[in-house]
């Protein structure tokens, strides 16, 4: 009976040891998927940012065009009309310079001839007047094409300088707009880059809980099998305990468990989990996990109980290495052939 009970301490200890690993490795997880969340909102929030100067920019580069537009088509209008008022210039010119040239050629017949048919004074003075009119006349419209098309040209240099401004705004809107398209380019890409990572920590996290639940189960439900078979043989135990003290006492180089010696300073039954090279140990018994589906090539039990391969590397779990990586145990080398330990725990496989 006395051997039954330390069975059962055993399997409890293991059980408590494969609930502790796993739940201490949920909050770890738990951090990490809080802060990919927190960086995955913030990413959101600058590219939502971002997207709403993206749609400023452009609705200023496509008021520019639009002044660009009316801009040229008003320089088109003044183009037309300053070539009217050029026209009309020259032509006034042409118009005063005949009627000067005329003047002068026959100026004096006609003059005289002009004032001597006046019937009076008055009609003199008029027709003298008359002469100096049209002369004004000539003067005064020719200075006032000169004006409009001076203006009209003035108009034409003062649009051109806005074009020239507009132009240098769409350009250096367009330099804004390309600026923030990379800038939101490398924001999606980081956005993706930390979804992909929290969808996977979440479903890492899924696949641990479902792990440790099922590591439970199966521990559960072996510990009563295991029991039934201890009871059953606790009779055997019994009558060979004077043949298993005298082996006891003749061992001097680690602790005898049952039939196995198992070194002395590394894992071992009693102690269920220690800390070595940089992370915790704890150990899973085939008698509770009979571990067929993991396919290890030479199974066979070693002198300390562990379960090894045919290299002889004990067969381990562990969540920070792939399957097939070699790593240090306090019992010697292992082998990579199972995961669900959790983090930063190593599994060994024994036959304790």
């Amino acid at each position: 009976m006395r051997m039954h009970k330390k069975r059962i301490a055993r399997y409890g200890t293991a059980l408590i040891c494969a609930f502790g690993v796993a739940l201490s490795s949920m909050p770890v997880h738990a951090e990490d998927i809080k802060s990919l969340e927190n960086k995955t909102s913030n990413l959101q929030d600058q590219l939502d940012g971002i997207n709403q100067d993206m749609v400023e920019i452009s609705d200023k580069i496509a008021e520019t065009e639009a002044q660009i537009e009316e801009s040229n088509n008003e320089v088109f209008r003044l183009e037309a009309s300053l070539q009217i008022s050029r026209n009309n210039e020259e032509k006034q010119y042409e118009n005063m310079k005949s009627r000067i040239k005329y003047m002068y050629e026959n100026g004096s017949e006609s003059m005289i001839s002009m004032l001597l048919s006046a019937d009076s004074m008055a009609d003199l003075l008029n027709k003298a007047d008359f002469v100096q009119n049209v002369t004004e006349y000539d003067r005064d419209m020719l200075e006032n094409l000169v004006k409009v098309r001076e203006g009209i040209e003035t108009q034409e240099d003062d649009l051109k300088s806005q074009q020239t401004e507009l132009a240098d705004l769409k350009e250096q809107l367009n330099s804004e707009q390309a600026e923030l398209q990379a800038k939101a380019d490398a924001t999606s890409t980081d956005l993706a880059t930390f979804n992909a990572q929290l969808q996977a920590a979440r479903d890492a996290k899924a696949k641990e809980e479902e792990a440790a639940k099922q590591k439970a189960a199966e521990a559960a439900a072996n510990t009563t099998t295991s029991s039934n078979k201890n009871n059953s043989s606790s009779s055997n135990t019994n009558s060979g305990s004077n043949s298993s003290s005298n082996s006891n006492s003749g061992s001097n180089s680690g602790t005898n468990h049952g039939n196995y010696v198992i070194p002395s300073g590394g894992l071992t039954p009693s102690k269920g989990r220690i800390w070595f090279n940089g992370h915790s140990e704890t150990y899973y018994s085939q008698k509770v996990l009979p571990g067929g589906g993991l396919a290890i090539p030479g199974r066979h039990i070693a002198s300390d109980g562990t379960i090894r391969d045919k290299d002889n590397y004990i067969v381990v779990a562990s969540d920070d290495y792939p399957k097939g990586t070699v790593v240090q145990t306090s019992l010697g080398a292992g082998k990579v052939y199972d995961s669900g330990s959790g983090k930063g725990n190593i599994d060994l496989y024994t036959d304790w």
